[in-house]
């Protein structure tokens, strides 16, 4: 488990403000100059552009398991946040207005939490800015470290095979232009 979670959101933020992350791809290089094959899950280290996004099992909100590979087909924005942090904040309506802007299609957005007072902390703040797309709690930050999710908010935007087309670290504000058009270009592949 990573020891930094509690109090990081003064540092988020900061680096929200910075540097926002990037449109596509901000991973680091893979080991040896490595290039990523599709289809192949990145085993021991961060997710890559162009690999298999690890699976995983986490509770919903309601105590029902749900599994990220449950969505394979749809085009899934997994976001790492947590109640605490501030951008976290700011962006999870513009997620909200993603999600309903795309319902009916091949989308799905898929927040992980990563708050460890879980349901009892992350229900009541979903239902106060009236978020309906699912949110999983990983309240012990296993998910988390499977990712190396070292930032909040962090998010994968995934291809319909579940591969990472994008990874994108801090606040993103989802009604921009150019953000609908990367989710777009993965509804519009075949």
């Amino acid at each position: 488990m990573i020891p930094w979670r509690r109090g990081l959101g003064a540092a988020v933020l900061l680096l929200a403000v910075l540097g926002p992350g990037c449109d596509k791809g901000a991973s680091a290089p893979l080991p040896g100059g490595a290039q990523p094959e599709q289809g192949r899950v990145s085993q021991g280290i961060a997710p890559q552009i162009g690999y298999t996004a690890p699976d995983f099992e986490l509770k919903d909100l309601h105590g029902r398991a749900d599994r990220l590979s449950n969505y394979r087909g749809k085009v899934v924005l997994l976001n790492f946040w947590a109640t605490w942090c501030g951008p976290c904040r700011i962006e999870m309506p513009t997620i909200q207005a993603l999600y309903e802007d795309y319902a009916g299609r091949d989308f799905q957005v898929l927040a992980v939490a990563g708050d460890y007072e879980g349901a009892s902390k992350v229900g009541p703040f979903l239902d106060q800015i009236q978020v309906t797309f699912p949110s999983l709690l990983d309240d012990e930050g296993k998910v988390q470290d499977q990712y190396f999710v070292n930032a909040l908010p962090m998010s994968f935007l995934l291809d319909r095979k579940g591969v990472v087309a994008y990874k994108m670290v801090g606040f993103f504000d989802w009604n921009q232009p150019r953000f609908r058009a990367l989710v777009d270009g993965l509804l519009n592949e075949a």
